[in-house]
């Protein structure tokens, strides 16, 4: 009797650990490789990014590979091609920026992004809460050799549109 019970649990000991390792195989196939984009339409991109943000367009200026020089100290010899939009003046903070790297210069432009938003921070740190809050929480990042800031409250879903 003693010698069935214990073939019997060692049976049930190897049956678990096949069915662990079948269900952790399964889960591991499943498992959703993000896309990194290979070309980005960026006149598609800036349409659905009106559309999710609902900026006044009246009340923003794009941004253009020169202004990236000027304010975001970025090499213009970096950069592809550019989309973005900040307000005309300081009473919204909502803006973005998304731009296509040379393939050496991504670090370099994710770098100028973190020092704009440390002054960007510096500039709204003591005017408006709300703004100051949304600034905070910039999104500063890339995918593929596109690279991003973004100051909005629609941040997350400007991200997932430039995956896609």
């Amino acid at each position: 009797m003693k010698k069935t019970n214990v073939i019997l649990g060692i049976v049930i000991a190897i049956f678990v650990i096949c069915a662990a390792t079948i269900l952790v195989v399964a889960i591991m196939q499943n498992k959703v490789e993000e896309k990194i984009p290979v070309n980005v339409n960026f006149e598609t991109l800036s349409s659905n990014i009106e559309e999710v943000t609902n900026l006044d367009n009246t009340k923003m200026q794009n941004i253009s590979k020169e202004q990236l020089q000027e304010e975001f100290n970025i090499n213009p010899e970096w950069i592809k091609q550019v989309i973005g939009v900040k307000p005309y003046v300081n009473i919204n903070s909502s803006m973005y920026v998304i731009v296509e790297t040379t393939e050496e210069n991504l670090t370099d432009v994710k770098n100028a992004f973190k020092e704009y938003g440390n002054k960007y921070d510096e500039t709204w740190k003591d005017y408006l809460a709300d703004e100051y809050e949304k600034v905070q929480n910039r999104q500063i990042g890339s995918k593929g050799n596109y690279a991003y800031f973004i100051v909005s409250d629609y941040a997350k879903e400007i991200i997932e549109l430039i995956k896609d």
